[in-house]
């Protein structure tokens, strides 16, 4: 778990929620989280699944799916 507890990750996966302004427009009082997985069962690295994780957030916030 990251510090502030935004991201939750492992060497395989990880889940990071997106800061309070990011809303979808269709369901406005609901957070918006990202996840990603990796399918290779030889992967364990939480480092590079943590700056995946942080960097596909931070994108999703400054996209048009955040409005």
């Amino acid at each position: 778990m990251s510090e502030g507890e935004r991201f939750v990750y492992s060497g395989q996966a990880g889940v990071g929620r997106t800061l309070p302004s990011c809303k979808v427009s269709e369901h406005p009082e609901q957070d918006l989280y990202t996840a990603v997985e990796t399918r290779d069962s030889g992967i364990d690295d939480p480092a590079a699944i943590e700056k995946l994780l942080v960097a596909y957030t931070k994108a999703v916030e400054g996209s048009p799916a955040c409005r």
